[in-house]
C-alpha cells in the first residue's frame, strides 16, 4: 500500500490483491489516519488491484464507516473490471462513489 497527499486528499493506492491477508491492514490504517492524523478526505486508488475478495470489500466498507463517523469522505478510483463486477454484484456501487479517472475523483472532493 502506498500513501500520497494530493492537496487535502490522501490517496491510498492498494496493492495487486485486496484479500484476507491485506484487508485488516487497510482497515486499521485508514482508521488510524482518520483518528490520529485527522485526514477526512480519502481516495482509494484501485488501479494496481487485480483481485478483491469479500474481506477486501469488508475492509473498504469498514474504512468508509470510519471516515463517515469523522464527517469525511472516502471514494474509490480506477477499479479493475473484476472489482467493478464485484461492486455491482454486491451492490457496493450504490454505497461508494466510484470514478474511472483519478483526476475526476480528486476534483469531486472540491
Amino acid at each position: 500500500m502506498e500513501f500520497k497527499e494530493q492537496g487535502d486528499v490522501l490517496v491510498v493506492t492498494t496493492d495487486e490483491r485486496l484479500d484476507a491477508l491485506v484487508a485488516p491492514q487497510l482497515k486499521d490504517t485508514v482508521r488510524r489516519i482518520v483518528e490520529e492524523e485527522h485526514k477526512h478526505k480519502i481516495l482509494v486508488d484501485l488501479s494496481n488491484t487485480r483481485f478483491i475478495d469479500s474481506s477486501g470489500c469488508g475492509a473498504l466498507v469498514a474504512s468508509l464507516r470510519a471516515v463517515i463517523r469523522a464527517n469525511g469522505e472516502l471514494k474509490l478510483a480506477r477499479p479493475s473490471a473484476q472489482a467493478k463486477s464485484l461492486f455491482e454484484l454486491t451492490r457496493l456501487h450504490r454505497v461508494f462513489e466510484i470514478y474511472d479517472e483519478l483526476d475526476e475523483a480528486l476534483q469531486s472532493f472540491h
